[in-house]
């Protein structure tokens, strides 16, 4: 077996590390509830790990539920709740949509403008 060495370019000494951030609390994920029926919820992010990545959704009932759990596809669509008018953003919360581009119709309706 041969390999090849690939010399990747350093970071700049001290350049701040930069991690482009997936969600925070606060923030709504569409995940696949039923891949049968094509069922997508909206949930309110409860918890995310270090590098932003949705970790754990809030309930109805207030409880914290394991992502990983829920989600029955590999796709997970993260809406941020400051890219988002917030009323209309809270709606939103726990609603389901029968096609997962239905969902992003919904918030896309509901972005601010970038100058906002």
């Amino acid at each position: 077996m041969t390999a090849d060495i690939v010399e990747f370019p350093a970071r700049p000494a001290g350049e701040p590390v930069r991690v482009r951030r997936v969600a925070a609390a606060g923030d709504i994920v569409v995940l696949c509830l039923n891949a049968t029926v094509g069922l997508w919820a909206a949930w309110p992010v409860a918890a995310v790990d270090d590098d932003g990545v949705v970790m754990g959704v809030t309930s109805r009932a207030g409880k914290m539920l394991g992502v990983g759990r829920l989600n029955c596809a590999p796709d997970v669509l993260a809406f941020r709740a400051a890219d988002h008018d917030p009323e209309a953003f809270a709606a939103l919360r726990w609603r389901t949509w029968m096609d997962q581009g239905d969902a992003v119709i919904a918030f896309a309706e509901i972005a601010r403008s970038p100058d906002v």
